[in-house]
């Protein structure tokens, strides 16, 4: 079957597993916590007992004014009051109830039972086929868009991240692409002069002062938030360019293949690099349509080494900015440039 029972206790007990491996956050079965809450206590709950699951939510005392790219009131901390709510999810996670959830395919569990047995995984405590079939049923909410993450999807997003972003990343370049300076006997960034041509007019400033280059650096370092002119070309060849380098077919599969391979490596019963790679890839054939991955066992250990060094950290996105950045330093959902 499709539905699975899925025990509460067990969900806890993985949750800090799937929390460092695959990016899970408990909101991710928000709906399906809530309707065990509510099958199971129609009536509610008493509020002494309410008291102790209490969730802050505070909201904004002033309406936010926007004056401007630079205004620091964007971003400047705003007076907000706290406001508690009862948090159902909270209260029946405690519980010793169920949760049902929804499988990839009908005989997903069997075939995740024949995945360790072929290899040999004796899985003792249970945590890896647990952990991988929750993994299945994230993976089933992600496709059908029905995933929650932290991503907030406004009308300015995509052509952020499609047009806006690339060319914030090309002016980054330009300006820290370095030249070498025969009296300081170093490579220096490039201040002066400047020229801007509209197809109009032409025009060559000076930047005296450096007024230009700096206003330019402080408007990059809030929507851009790069840090150096290497992260920006790699940045420019693996999401922009036509021949994109190093990357695996979408960010689910980076992220699940980084997050099974780590799962092995810390709890299987099985020792070799090779056979735990192996595994993960075999675990990945069980979601993802054939031919839609590399399963070449070399490179998806290279794939794995290299998100590794990136330092990787695992965080579901929606389908349609899964493969792209933000910038880490603009806290704004709405002003992204």
């Amino acid at each position: 079957m499709r539905d699975y029972i899925l025990p509460i206790p067990e969900l806890k007990k993985i949750e800090p597993i799937l929390t460092e491996y695959f990016g899970y956050k408990r909101a991710i079965f928000e709906n399906e916590l809530s309707a065990t809450y509510y099958h199971e206590y129609p009536n509610g709950i008493s509020e002494d007992i309410c008291k102790n699951y209490m969730t802050d939510y505070s909201f904004l005392n002033t309406i936010a004014v926007d004056n401007g790219v630079f205004d620091y009131k964007r971003y400047a901390p705003k007076s907000t009051s706290i406001s508690k709510a009862f948090n159902p999810s909270s209260f029946i996670m405690d519980s010793e109830h169920n949760i049902l959830i929804t499988l990839p395919s009908n005989n997903l569990l069997e075939r995740l039972i024949d995945l360790l047995q072929k290899h040999g995984e004796t899985d003792n405590d249970g945590v890896i086929g647990i952990s991988l079939l929750v993994v299945a049923a994230i993976y089933e909410k992600y496709k059908n868009g029905e995933l929650y993450t932290e991503v907030v999807i406004s009308e300015n997003t995509l052509p952020y991240l499609k047009q806006v972003r690339p060319e914030m990343l090309e002016l980054y370049e330009l300006l820290n692409t370095k030249r070498y300076s025969p009296s300081k006997k170093k490579e220096l960034r490039v201040f002066s002069p400047i020229t801007i041509d509209n197809g109009v007019k032409k025009i060559t400033l000076d930047n005296s002062c450096y007024w230009l280059t700096d206003l330019l650096d402080n408007y990059l370092h809030i929507y851009l938030g790069v840090n150096s002119l290497e992260e920006a070309q790699q940045e420019l060849k693996e999401v922009y360019s036509q021949k994109k380098g190093r990357k695996a077919n979408n960010a689910a599969h980076n992220l699940i293949m980084y997050g099974t391979f780590h799962l092995l490596q810390r709890y299987s019963s099985i020792k070799t690099k090779s056979e735990q790679i192996r595994m993960t890839l075999d675990y990945m054939e069980l979601l993802f349509e054939a031919g839609s991955f590399n399963n070449d066992e070399n490179y998806t250990n290279a794939t794995i080494a290299y998100l590794v060094k990136q330092g990787y950290k695992p965080q579901w996105k929606t389908k349609q900015t899964e493969d792209y950045n933000f910038s880490p330093n603009n806290q704004s959902t709405e002003h992204l440039w």
